[in-house]
C-alpha cells in the first residue's frame, strides 16, 4: 500500500523537472507510478481507519493493488471528476503501450500521439501557443493529475467513512 506524502503545489514545478532528463519510456512509466501512489492514498484516506481492512484491499497483488482498479474504485466512489478518470484510463492506456512494446515505443509514435491528444485538462488549463507536443501533454497532465489527487487526498480524510457501531434487524427508534 502505497503510504507517499501528497505532493504540495510548489512541488509542481520539481515533479515536472523530474521528468525532463528520462527517456520516453521512463516518462511514462515514472507518471503513472506517482498517480497510482496518490490514488492509493486517496482511496485509503477514504476508507474506514482499518489499517487491515486497507492493506487487505490495496496491497499488491490485491483487489485495488493496481492503477486500473484504483482508478475505476476513486471514480465509483465520487472520489475524482470525470475528466480526471478520462485522463487517468489515458495514461494507464499509455503507460501500457511503453511497457509492452519489446522494440521501445516512443511520444512521436502515432497511436501515442493520438492518446495524448485526447487529454482534456490541458485543454482547461493550457494557453494558446503553449507548447503541446505529446510528451510535454504527458508530463503536464501527470503533474496536474498528481497535484488534484494530492488534494483530494486530504480532502477524503476530512470525509473518511466510518464503520456502523452495531448491527440491528430492526430500528427500534422507529
Amino acid at each position: 500500500m502505497a503510504t507517499n506524502k501528497p505532493t504540495q503545489p510548489k512541488e509542481w514545478d520539481k515533479l515536472a523537472s523530474d521528468f525532463q532528463p528520462k527517456s520516453d519510456r521512463a516518462v511514462a512509466v515514472v507518471g503513472t507510478v506517482y498517480l497510482e501512489a496518490h490514488l492509493g492514498q486517496l482511496l485509503s484516506n477514504f476508507f474506514v481507519d482499518n489499517a487491515a481492512a486497507k492493506t487487505r484491499l490495496l496491497g499488491q497483488e490485491q483487489p485495488l493493488g493496481n492503477f486500473s482498479a484504483r482508478v475505476k474504485a476513486a471514480f465509483a466512489l465520487g472520489l475524482i471528476s470525470a475528466s480526471e478518470y478520462h485522463d487517468l484510463n489515458l495514461m494507464l492506456e499509455i503507460r501500457n503501450i511503453f511497457a509492452n512494446e519489446v522494440e521501445g515505443a516512443s511520444f512521436t509514435d502515432d497511436i501515442i500521439q493520438e492518446k495524448c491528444l485526447r487529454f482534456k485538462l490541458p485543454r482547461e488549463v493550457l494557453l494558446p501557443g503553449e507548447t503541446r507536443t505529446p510528451r510535454h501533454l504527458f508530463v503536464f497532465t501527470s503533474t496536474i493529475l498528481t497535484q488534484h489527487l494530492a488534494m483530494r487526498t486530504e480532502q477524503a480524510s476530512r470525509e473518511r467513512r466510518n464503520s456502523p457501531d452495531e448491527f440491528m434487524l430492526i430500528d427500534v427508534d422507529q
